[in-house]
């Protein structure tokens, strides 16, 4: 008894020592999997109207000026009701839609095309908010724009209810300036970022 005992935890620890190895040498793939999996990103294609989300106003404002150098789109909407404590902190009460549109600006998109609309503090809101605006302005295909991370998220809140109305939803990521998405466990930001981002998964998913 004592000898068949003895054999079942030696091989228990033989197994898991594999284990453990095997998930080490993998690590590299299995970290850049979890990151890839949250950066379901469409082919750009002409659309009626582009929307980008609120934060992060920095690189989501210069990824639409360049992908509105491509003449994907007539118009682009930034949404977004929050000020980013960082302004209000000085005084400055500008929502992210109006900073976004203005670091869009600065990043050569004609002043014309840019439209700031001042709604939204959640992705759920900002959903509900574009998908009246695009309905009311007919619009049938439409590209959203947000941060790489954000678009596993962004897709299970947009596309039914749009498609349900008749409105193809696109998603396009916009690269960030703080870290890599490819290698993200090497920066602070990118653990932050993809920790965050698992978690309103699956708040999202019991919410809504």
């Amino acid at each position: 008894m004592r000898r068949s005992t003895l054999a079942k935890a030696l091989l228990t620890l033989v197994l898991l020592v594999l284990l453990c190895g095997t998930f080490w040498w993998m690590r590299f793939p299995i970290l850049r999997a979890a990151g890839n999996y949250l950066m379901p990103e469409d082919p750009l294609q002409p659309v009626d109207a582009i929307y980008v989300l609120g934060g992060s106003s920095l690189d989501r404002g210069k990824e639409a000026a360049q992908v509105m150098h491509g003449d994907r789109s007539p118009v682009v909407y930034f949404t977004g009701g929050n000020v980013p404590t960082a302004l209000e902190s000085i005084g400055v009460m500008r929502t992210e839609a109006e900073v976004c549109l203005q670091a869009a600006i600065q990043a050569g998109l004609a002043p014309k095309k840019g439209q700031a609309l001042r709604v939204g503090t959640s992705t759920m809101e900002e959903s509900q908010f574009i998908l009246v605006h695009a309905k009311r302005y007919g619009y049938k295909r439409i590209l959203v724009i947000s941060s790489r991370f954000h678009l596993r998220r962004i897709g299970r809140v947009f596309r039914e209810p749009f498609e349900e109305e008749g409105i193809n939803v696109l998603l396009h990521g916009a690269p960030s300036d703080q870290f890599q998405e490819a290698r993200w466990w090497q920066y602070e930001e990118g653990l932050i970022m993809l920790n965050n981002e698992y978690v309103k998964l699956l708040y999202y998913a019991w919410r809504y």
